[in-house]
């Protein structure tokens, strides 16, 4: 039998996951560091970093929304 997923968990971890990463992906692009991708001839520029970075925030700010602040009524708390 299958068992239920606890989603709220599972977004308060990704919630964290995705601060993390947005940060350091901001940090990358403010310094202008281009890092080379382990085992491939690609060079992830700046630009591409603060790209992410933008996609990281949202998720982190929809998961951090859907693991913290929604109730599981589907009601703010």
């Amino acid at each position: 039998m299958l068992k239920k997923l606890p989603w709220q968990d599972i977004c308060k971890f990704l919630s964290g996951a995705f601060f993390v990463s947005a940060g350091v992906l901001v940090y990358l692009y403010r310094a202008q560091v281009s890092v080379p991708l382990l085992g491939t001839n690609f060079i992830a520029t700046p630009e591409l970093s603060g790209a992410r970075s933008l996609v990281h925030t949202i998720l982190f700010v929809t998961c951090f929304y859907l693991g913290f602040l929604r109730n599981r009524d589907g009601i703010c708390q």
